[in-house]
């Protein structure tokens, strides 16, 4: 799938999933674009909402727009923890 603009960009699920946006930045542009997605999800409308997760997704600049080249999504808080902990030992 091609997004003309990566300012227009929505983030796909099916009807038997839901996700939830929390937050969006995006990190880099230009030939290689680098979105930063905070999101919630579950897997139906009777389930909670687990979360928040860290998306990160990189997009190709081709001559229609952007595509989706990599993903990389932490599966639990867990992660999302470890790695906010690791950035501030290293005082980034």
């Amino acid at each position: 799938m091609i997004i003309p603009d990566i300012d227009d960009l929505v983030l796909e699920h099916d009807d038997d999933t839901a996700l939830e946006e929390v937050g969006r930045r995006v990190l880099s542009r230009g030939p290689w674009t680098t979105v930063a997605f905070l999101v919630n999800t579950r897997n139906g409308p009777e389930t909670p909402w687990e979360g928040p997760f860290l998306w990160l997704h990189r997009y190709q600049k081709v001559a229609q727009g952007y595509k989706l080249v990599s993903r990389f999504h932490t599966t639990d808080k867990g992660q999302l923890d470890a790695l906010s902990e690791a950035m501030r030992e290293w005082e980034l």
